[in-house]
């Protein structure tokens, strides 16, 4: 027996399931709400604990869902040809865990040259050591963006292009690794991953586009596990 091939959805039926998300989206944010006024009602109740148990479970299936709509996102978002390295996921791992400030640019077919200003050439193979070297608190180039292309470390201390303030950004309490990130990634196709000094979150910006707070977790699944032996620590 021969199977139908599934027809592609039009733009029309992919509009009204978009629309369909958002007002469900809404309408639990909306009952959110309404929950957390009625919450001095319940200080006499015996059912506290239950409530946040229940609670706690629907926080769970909601950070699967940002997981799933995020991994849609990025796949449909990154060209096939941004990958990151195990190195570097596992670098910066380490470096959100010291609460290092950092922020890796991954290049991909835009031309940065226009955009970047100073810096000192490194050109050397990735390597976790020599990541944490870089973004150490105090070593000359820690301030400034590291560059990878072609899987090597080009340059280190360089300075990106600022976007300007956003409600966003000041409403995470990010500063100015985020806003050059953003900045860069509003100007070209290049990936930006940023280690936030003052949070130890991973973030990272895409076309105009920031992701905050995605832990390795999430970059490992995006956008490529590490390769087997190649954490050079």
């Amino acid at each position: 027996m021969v199977k139908k091939k599934t027809q592609p959805k039009n733009e029309g039926a992919i509009l009204k399931e978009e629309h369909q998300i958002m007002d469900q989206v809404e309408a639990l944010k909306a009952r959110i709400l309404n929950i957390q006024a009625d919450v001095p009602c319940l200080k006499e109740s015996v059912a506290l604990s239950s409530l946040l148990q229940k609670l706690y479970e629907i926080r769970e299936g909601l950070n699967q869902l940002e997981k799933v709509l995020l991994q849609t996102h990025l796949k449909c978002s990154i060209s096939p040809g941004i990958q990151v390295p195990g190195p570097i996921i596992l670098a910066l791992s380490r470096l959100s865990e010291k609460r290092h400030g950092a922020i890796i640019v991954m290049s991909h077919e835009d031309r940065l040259d226009d955009l970047l200003q100073g810096g000192t050439d490194i050109d050397a193979p990735i390597s976790v050591p020599l990541l944490e070297n870089l973004f150490f608190p105090g070593s000359p180039l820690h301030d400034g963006a590291v560059v990878i292309k072609d899987a090597r470390i080009q340059k280190a201390g360089v300075i990106l292009p600022m976007a300007p303030h956003s409600a966003e950004i000041d409403r995470l309490g990010l500063a100015t690794r985020h806003r050059a990130a953003l900045g860069l990634s509003r100007a070209s196709d290049a990936l930006v991953i940023v280690v936030s000094e003052e949070k130890g979150w991973i973030s990272m910006t895409l076309k105009d586009h920031l992701y905050p707070n995605l832990g390795t977790f999430a970059l490992l699944e995006s956008l490529g596990s590490p390769q087997k032996g190649s954490d050079n620590s």
